[in-house]
C-alpha cells in the first residue's frame, strides 16, 4: 500500500515510522500544556514574591501605584483640577451647542474644533461614568500626578478594572488652565 505525501509516494512502512516518530516527539516534548518548570513544582523565592505582589487587576487599576488617591469635589475655579472637574460636569449635562462650546473652551483656542466635536466630546460623554466617584456628580479621584514639560499630567482612577488610569495633561495657557491631552475612554 502506498500513500501520497507532498506529491511523493510513501509506503505503509514509512507511514508507520512517521507516525511513531510523531508520537515519540509529542511524548518527549510533553504536549501537556505545562511550563518547563512544571505545574506542581514550587519555585521557592520567586513564588513567595509573586504572592506578595498585587493582582493583575489591581496593577491595571492602580497603574503601578496610586500614591495620591485624592478625591476632587468642587475645586477652586481656574485650577488644573477644576478644568478636569468642569469637563466631567459638562459631559454629564445636556448634549447641546452651549455645553459643547463650554467644553471646547477648556482646550487651547487653536485646538481643532471638529476633532473635539466628533471624537472627544462624544467619547467623554459615553465614558464619564467610569471616572466619577458618585453617579451624577463630576467628582473624581486623582490616582497620581506628575509634572510634564508643558504642565501637569493627572492620572484619574477608573471604575474599569481592566483599564489603566487615563492621563489628562493640563497646561497654563494665557493664564488659564487648559486641557492639552485628554484620554476620554
Amino acid at each position: 500500500m502506498t500513500r501520497r505525501a507532498f506529491g511523493k509516494p510513501i509506503t505503509t512502512r514509512h507511514f508507520w515510522r512517521l507516525l511513531v516518530l510523531a508520537w515519540l516527539a509529542s511524548a518527549v516534548l510533553g504536549c501537556n500544556g505545562a511550563t518547563s518548570v512544571g505545574k506542581s513544582r514550587g519555585v521557592g523565592a520567586a513564588k513567595a514574591a509573586s504572592e506578595q505582589t498585587v493582582s493583575s487587576g489591581e496593577l491595571a487599576q492602580k497603574g503601578g501605584g496610586c500614591e495620591l488617591n485624592q478625591r476632587i469635589s468642587e475645586p477652586a475655579v481656574d485650577t488644573a483640577e477644576w478644568a478636569i472637574w468642569r469637563a466631567y460636569q459638562l459631559a454629564l449635562g445636556p448634549d447641546d451647542a452651549a455645553a459643547f462650546q463650554a467644553f471646547a473652551a477648556l482646550f487651547p483656542s487653536d485646538r481643532n474644533q471638529r476633532e473635539l466635536r466628533e471624537m472627544f466630546w462624544p467619547q467623554l460623554r459615553a465614558n464619564v461614568h467610569k471616572y466619577l466617584v458618585e453617579a451624577g456628580k463630576p467628582d473624581y479621584t486623582i490616582c497620581r500626578s506628575v509634572p510634564v514639560e508643558n504642565g501637569r499630567k493627572f492620572f484619574i482612577v477608573t471604575a474599569d478594572a481592566k483599564q489603566m488610569p487615563p492621563p489628562i495633561t493640563i497646561g497654563d495657557i494665557e493664564g488659564k488652565p487648559k486641557i492639552l491631552l485628554l484620554t476620554p475612554f
